[in-house]
């Protein structure tokens, strides 16, 4: 499966869409999960330590704090300090991107404080759908990947 990222127009008249408002800024230092505008956050969908690279260039790319789930932590795939969650550091980011999180209640409760969330998961009944803003049902391993290569486009093409 090919994965492409398309830039578009669209002339909707005004009042023909919602839109949310955020402040985001870009901050290349390393942030903690509670103090930082954005977090990318990742969960046992990431299948092993090993795979993690593509999320911290995400969160690189961003200026965002690296962040994760409950069930990586208790796999010692990431440090304790970055678990959100109920049972972690509740967060209210301006954006909350999840990668691989299925959305059970105690990782919604923590977060559910983002003023967006954006998910992405191959199960497409996973609970954070129906919390989350905005929705890709695919596969982290050929979603990221790509979405770094665009973001590194648009970041290299504003300097």
């Amino acid at each position: 499966m090919e994965i492409s990222i398309e830039k578009t127009t669209c002339n909707l008249p005004e009042g023909a869409y919602k839109a949310k408002p955020i402040k985001v800024s870009v901050n290349n230092e390393k942030l903690s999960v509670t103090d930082a505008e954005i977090l990318v956050s990742g969960g046992r969908g990431m299948k092993s330590p090993e795979n993690w690279g593509m999320l911290e260039e995400t969160a690189e790319l961003f200026g965002a704090a690296l962040c994760c789930s409950r069930p990586v932590t208790d796999l010692d795939w990431r440090p304790h300090h970055e678990h959100v969650g109920q049972t972690g550091k509740v967060v209210a980011p301006n954006l909350y991107f999840a990668v691989g999180i299925s959305g059970a209640i105690q990782h919604l409760a923590g977060v559910n404080g983002s003023k967006i969330m954006v998910v992405i998961n191959t199960d497409n009944e996973a609970p954070f759908f129906e919390a989350a803003d905005y929705g890709i049902v695919g596969d982290a391993f050929k979603v990221i990947p790509a979405f770094n290569k665009a973001l590194r486009e648009f970041k290299e093409a504003q300097n």
